[in-house]
Formats: structure tokens, sequence, C-alpha cells
């Protein structure tokens, strides 16, 4: 017994490389427990001689028995003994390398996007310089660059304190089966007959105050309308709001503006904005 514990301790410190055969050798081998048995069957007390020779041909059946089953198991498991221990473990599937996504969709868009920006760039879609100089009008040309443009504006601001228009005339005469438009003196609405709803403007287009009609005044003109409505403004804010309000500083500082503006300098201004816009007033 002490042998075979020294040969199994040798046997389990060798390294994992050792066949597995190697290491059953060490083990008892399947007939050492025949051989106790024998061995014990043998200190048994002596019978009679058919009991003993029956008990021993029981013991060689059974011993036969064992040892053709061993060697049976033996011979099959031999081939695997043989290989190494480290052969025996699950191997490592290698880690294949991911494929690199073709990169179509993004050339795709590329060419889209270029394709488009050709589009911003054809002549068909973007102004042309004569597109630029249609869209120019009177209005825009002097009042960006002009002094007469800059009195027109602000008389337009506040024309009802130095114009009066429509004719008092034609606000008090309404027309038949019509009503006054409120808010707009001079205007009507059809409330009766086969035209209900219909708008009848009784006003005089020629003498209202819109863009072309203050173009067509002098600068000379403009400017006193303008001193004039200015200061009846004042005089209506100082009597609803008082003196000093910020409105009223503002009203002091166009009028120093307006009153040292030269009539006939920027009249000459004026014709000059138009001309080189290639624009005549009617």
């Amino acid at each position: 017994m002490s042998l075979s514990n020294t040969s199994s301790s040798e046997s389990s410190s060798s390294d994992d490389d050792l066949p597995l055969s190697a290491l059953k050798k060490s083990t008892i081998p399947p007939s050492s427990a025949t051989s106790r048995r024998r061995s014990v069957t043998s200190y048994k007390e002596p019978s009679d001689n058919e009991g003993e020779e029956s008990e021993e041909n029981e013991f060689q059946s059974e011993d036969k028995l064992e040892e053709d089953s061993g060697s049976g198991s033996d011979e099959d498991s031999d081939e695997e003994d043989d290989k190494p221990i480290a052969t025996l473990k699950s191997p490592v599937k290698a880690k294949t390398k991911a494929k690199p996504k073709k990169k179509t969709t993004a050339t795709k868009k590329k060419a889209t996007k270029t394709k488009t920006k050709k589009k911003k760039l054809s002549p068909s879609n973007s102004f042309s310089s004569s597109t630029t100089c249609a869209l120019q009008t009177a209005s825009s040309e002097l009042y960006a660059k002009s002094k007469k443009g800059k009195l027109i504006s602000e008389l337009l601001f506040r024309w009802w304190y130095a114009i009066s228009w429509p004719d008092a005339s034609i606000i008090d005469t309404v027309p038949k089966n019509c009503d006054k438009f409120d808010g707009f003196p001079g205007v009507f609405v059809v409330t009766k007959g086969d035209e209900v709803g219909k708008i009848i403007d009784k006003r005089d287009q020629s003498t209202s105050p819109c863009f072309r009609n203050m173009a067509l005044k002098s600068s000379e003109e403009l400017k006193e309308l303008l001193l004039k409505a200015i200061e009846e403004q004042r005089k209506m804010l100082i009597e609803h709001e008082g003196e000093g309000t910020q409105t009223e500083q503002d009203l002091k500082g166009l009028e120093k503006w307006a009153s040292k503006v030269n009539a006939k300098t920027a009249d000459k201004e004026a014709e000059k904005v138009l001309k080189a816009a290639n624009i005549k007033l009617s």
C-alpha cells in the first residue's frame, strides 16, 4: 500500500502534457483486488472438500469476469489515455475580424450634395444683375440715398397733422343704399340692393398722401409740410402727456434737421439717384 501511494504522489506532480495512460499506470491495478479476495478466502477454516472447491471456483469465475471487463475497458481507453491533457482542453475559437462596411451610402449622399450645390450656382436659380435692377423702386432708392426721400418718409409718418384729406364735402355726402365705412372717411359700403357689400371710394387719389404724390412735390414744399406736421404733433403731445417726454425730444431733433435741409440741393440729389437707377417718376 505504501508503494502505491508514493507512486500516485509522484505522478500528480508531473505536467499536464503527460498522457492519461501514464497517470493510470501508477494507480492500483484491478488484479490486486482479486489477490486480496483470494488471500481473504485462504484464511477461512477448512470445511468439506466439496464446499472449498465450489467456493474457489466461484471466486475464480468472479475474478475472470472482473479481469475481462477491466481489460476490455482498458483497451478501449488506451487510445484516449495516450493523448496529452493539454489537447483535451476545448479549443478557443479564433476571433474573426469584422469586415469593414462599404461606404456606398456616404458616397451617394456626397454626390447628391454636389448636385444641389451646382443647382444653386446655376444662373437659372440665381438673381442676375438685370433682375436686381428690376427690383429697385423709386421709394427704395430715394429713402436710402437722398435727403428728399427722408423728408417724404418723415412726412408720411404724420401727414394728418399738416394735410387735410379727403375733402370734407365728400365725407358728408353719403351715396344711395350705402353706409359710411368706419375709420375710412370718404369710403362707403353698399348695404341694400343687388350690390350688397360693394365698397365705394369717393376720395380723390390725385391728392392722397402717398409716396408718388409726395415725390412729385418739391423739396421746399415737403420741408414746409414736415415742419408744420412736427409743430402740430408736439402741441398734441404736450396736451396729452405733458412736457419733457422722449417723443418730444425726438421731435425737436427732427425739426432741427429739417430746418437745415437745403431744398435745391436735395432736389438735385434726388434727380441723380433716380437717374442712376434708371427710374422716372410719372
